[in-house]
């Protein structure tokens, strides 16, 4: 028996674990389905696109691979799917930390997750809308006399990615 009834033994709690793992996990593999049902309905390659798209040659984004396409559409379905699936997941781990806290700490905690959430996301924007078209213009604005621009979309897709999350995790 334990002391008080919030007390739980070891293996119960491994339990619930588990099962809280699992249940994100569901919700990472619903949300990755759906991202990639949204990044080939709503052309989302070609939103990711638009800051370099009038850097590029044709204005398309160059593939080295014959795989390249299909990566492409699985890597931004991926993230795509852990966005969707992240309030599942910060739920989740806050069913499981949550009776382990002092009320006082609740209190304090779940104020700074929603204001950390929503800086994050204003960052990351902002990184997209005003840091990435200005970086590739300072970027793309030496030697253009003699260097004509190659740019496959794994490069351009991990820079944007670094910028985004930088930004967002910066706020």
């Amino acid at each position: 028996m334990t002391g008080s009834p919030g007390e739980m033994p070891f293996l119960d709690h491994l339990e619930e674990l588990r099962w809280r793992i699992l249940r994100s996990l569901g919700a990472v593999i619903v949300g990755c389905a759906i991202g990639l049902w949204a990044v080939q309905r709503l052309q989302l390659v070609n939103v990711l696109k638009r800051p370099i798209a009038p850097y590029l040659t044709g204005g398309k984004l160059v593939v080295t691979s014959p795989t390249d396409p299909v990566m492409i559409v699985f890597k931004l379905g991926f993230l795509v799917g852990l966005v969707l699936a992240s309030p599942i997941i910060l739920w989740q781990v806050w069913a499981f930390l949550a009776p382990a806290l002092y009320a006082r700490e609740k209190k304090a905690l779940v104020p700074a997750l929603f204001a950390g959430s929503v800086l994050f996301l204003t960052g990351s924007v902002l990184a997209y809308l005003f840091v990435v078209p200005q970086a590739l213009r300072v970027l793309f604005s030496f030697q253009t006399e003699a260097i004509q621009p190659f740019i496959t979309y794994d490069a351009y897709f991990d820079f944007v990615l670094q910028v985004v999350l930088a930004l967002g995790l910066s706020f």
